[in-house]
């Protein structure tokens, strides 16, 4: 009796443990107006296609720099993207305009997460902001 107990459990440790693999996010990023030089306020749609979980957004702005992420200062991260995806919502569409003029290197990180771990991709365009 104890041996056919035995068996369903073993069974169920046996597939308990079989590994599934996180699906890399298949994600692309465009910008809607077709040109990578706008003005002062300007605003800018951003258009994604693709599937991703999540998405992180770092403008180039002082502050919001991709490549300072893991910058810390006095015990506080410096530059922070700011997350405009999730798992429950969907975005098409991400409207941003600058304040100041210059050159800026916007960066999306976009990953799929599932409790076997995460993928991750980044992608990055560089934009011109004139007077």
């Amino acid at each position: 009796m104890k041996r056919i107990l035995l068996l369903p459990v073993l069974f169920l440790l046996l597939s308990a443990c079989n590994k599934k693999e996180v699906v890399a996010p298949n994600f692309n990023v465009a910008i809607a107006q077709g040109k990578t030089t706008f003005k002062v306020g300007e605003q800018i749609d951003f258009t994604f296609s693709g599937n991703s979980n999540y998405i992180t957004f770092y403008s180039g702005e002082t502050g919001r720099m991709y490549e300072f992420r893991d910058r810390i200062t006095a015990g506080a991260r410096t530059d922070i993207g700011v997350p405009i995806q999730n798992m429950t919502t969907q975005l098409l569409t991400y409207p941003y305009s600058y304040t100041e003029e210059g050159t800026y290197k916007v960066t999306f990180v976009v990953s799929n997460t599932s409790v076997y771990g995460s993928v991750s991709d980044v992608k990055e365009i560089v934009l011109s902001i004139t007077p």
